[in-house]
């Protein structure tokens, strides 16, 4: 018999809504029956469960066609949640050395291999609540007062995920009992009004270019509903016989500046030949730097070429599609000549941290002797950067990939007197940095600061790091291009440096989309809308400057680019600006985007 379990205290009515909550998360519907093992592993683990590979063979077999609801709750109420002794048993078995002691990685490892997973700075959080003597592990032989605190702490986890699916089910349920009639907007005048209510969508435009990508027409009487994003299919676009094309790839990075706002790598595509090319980008996020939420952050592109006879540039392609876990493409038929490949995040989900921990990190510390030396938290993100930095991920940094890091972390370009003592001072693989190498330089750095570490945190900040060394502010991508008629030596993708995000090339894309409407006067509003994302963008044609307030409060299931959903936007004279950006907030769930606006001088 365990000491507790988590079930105790539930209700036979609890337990139903809690089962059910569960199987809707994974079946989305309880008249349908779960259709794999996979599936009832997945339903279990919403309830709380973390079942063995024997329990799923108690219940799943050769023979097994499906599980219906009714058996699913048979089965839950076999199989309880799990207890503390069971926990034991289990932390026990990933105390890999034997030393008695959970270490922050044996305990990340666990907690991120089964059931609902956990970011590396919860598990760091867990520990920091109970760890009394400040060695960053827990004694669960010698301590184990601590260990029915991290008990405790693991049911709450559980009851959180309860309370979720619970929520869930109820806007589910909500949903199936609101009225299917969708909401339209008349068509008010298009002339001088106060205010004009309307629903995003896209609407036809004749003048629209040929090589653009467009949106799927949708009447602008009608509410724009879009299906969620997590059911949306892989990328239709995409070449079968892509592994026959040639393949170019880089990574890159989306940092959020203080001053700047969102910040981002850019590049230049070169091609000897005509081709098609197949671009993909996507977020590349390692295990150990996991930020945010589980949506996916919005990592977009947008091709340019430089206009004839002009210094301006024009939008050839963008990326306009996106599959179901996160990676956007587009398909560009490309002439032989030099493009500009630009990644831009709307900021929904990207966003500046609006707290941060009151304890920083200890960066360095000092031995009996006085001798400074780094932490194993501080070697371990430097290491991290490494690896973003390495653009071509070939295990070193090159005298450019160097650059793009002093640039985003001091401001500074790497000169040659600067390279020469990089070059005596660490050893260098093919003329390029290694991991170690890179390491042993801010070492140097490290030993030189005494008691000041400002420095050091300048460059982790930069980096998108918080003070408890995990990346918030930053959002790792991996660039892909395919190219049907070029070989190796025809195509080249260089990274030309870190940038503020284009947001008149954005523009561009809009403006091109839609006619746009007249809000007021002079002051006009263009949209367009996707799967995945709406955007808005003002113009204001007249001579004064104007404000625009923006309502967004009865959006459905949206994230905002913008602070808040109510916000006004100052329009100079003749300025076009991106208003905000919407995209889906849960994306299990349907969306409806829709904004309110009102002008005055």
């Amino acid at each position: 018999m365990s000491r507790r379990s988590s079930r105790a205290s539930v209700s036979d009515g609890e337990f139903f809504t809690d089962c059910k909550a569960a199987y809707v998360e994974v079946v989305k519907d309880v008249r349908k029956d779960i259709t794999s093992k996979s599936l009832l592993l997945q339903a279990l683990q919403e309830s709380g469960r973390n079942p063995s590979e024997r329990v799923l063979k108690k219940y799943w077999n050769s023979s097994t066609d499906g599980i219906s609801f009714d058996d699913f709750v048979d089965i839950c109420r076999k199989e309880h949640v799990t207890s503390d002794d069971e926990m034991m048993k289990a932390f026990r078995k990933i105390d890999t050395n034997g030393d008695g002691y959970l270490s922050l990685d044996e305990l990340f490892k666990i907690m991120t291999s089964k059931g609902e997973k956990m970011t590396r700075q919860e598990v760091r959080e867990i520990i920091d609540e109970v760890d009394e003597n400040g060695d960053g592990k827990l004694d669960y032989k010698e301590r184990k007062f601590y260990y029915e605190q991290f008990c405790n702490m693991n049911r709450a986890t559980a009851d959180q995920l309860r309370q979720r699916n619970r929520k869930r089910l109820e806007r589910v349920e909500k949903g199936d009992r609101r009225s299917k009639k969708v909401e339209s907007f008349s068509d008010s005048k298009r002339g001088d009004v106060a205010s004009m209510g309307s629903q995003i969508s896209v609407k036809s435009n004749s003048s629209q270019r040929n090589d653009m990508p467009r949106p799927s027409p949708r009447s602008n009487k009608k509410g724009v509903k879009h299906v969620p994003a997590s059911k949306l299919g892989h990328l239709t676009e995409e070449p079968k016989n892509k592994r026959d094309w040639t393949k170019t790839t880089s990574k890159g990075c989306f940092f959020i500046d203080e001053d700047d706002g969102l910040m981002t790598h850019t590049y230049r595509l070169n091609l000897n030949e005509r081709s098609k090319v197949w671009i993909t980008v996507q977020p590349s996020i390692p295990q150990s730097m996991i930020i945010g939420d589980t949506t996916p952050i919005d990592t977009m592109l947008l091709v340019t070429k430089k206009k004839p006879d002009s210094e301006g540039r024009s939008v050839v392609g963008f990326t306009e599609k996106r599959d179901g876990k996160g990676k956007y493409g587009v398909m560009c038929e490309l002439k032989a000549g030099s493009y500009n490949l630009l990644p831009f995040t709307t900021g929904c989900h990207l966003k500046a941290r609006r707290s941060d921990s009151s304890k920083e990190t200890p960066l360095v510390r000092k031995d009996r002797d006085g001798k400074t030396s780094i932490t194993k938290a501080f070697r371990k993100a430097l290491e991290e950067i490494f690896e973003l930095s390495d653009l071509d991920g070939n295990g070193t940094l090159s005298r450019d990939e160097f650059t793009w890091f002093t640039l985003r972390t001091s401001g500074d370009k790497v000169t040659d007197d600067e390279w020469a003592v990089v070059e005596d001072t660490v050893e260098l693989e093919n003329n390029e940095i290694t991991k170690k190498g890179f390491v042993k330089l801010n070492e140097m750095e490290a030993d030189d600061v005494d008691d000041d570490i400002s420095d050091l945190w300048v460059t982790l900040n930069s980096m998108g790091y918080n003070k408890d060394l995990f990346i918030d502010e930053a959002c790792p991508y991996k660039l892909d291009v395919y190219t049907e008629s070029c070989d190796d030596a025809e195509v080249a993708l260089t990274c030309t440096g870190i940038e503020t995000i284009n947001n008149d090339m954005i523009i561009e894309t809009v403006m091109e989309q839609d006619e746009g409407v007249k809000i007021k006067g002079s002051v006009y509003m263009y949209t367009y809308a996707n799967d995945t994302r709406s955007t808005v963008v003002l113009s204001n044609r007249s001579n004064n400057s104007v404000n625009v307030t923006m309502d967004c409060t009865s959006s459905k299931n949206c994230q905002i680019s913008q602070d808040n959903e109510e916000y006004t936007v100052t329009l100079d004279p003749h300025e076009k600006q991106i208003a905000h950006h919407l995209m889906p907030l849960d994306e299990t769930l349907d969306w409806t985007p829709r904004c309110v606006e009102a002008v005055t001088k």
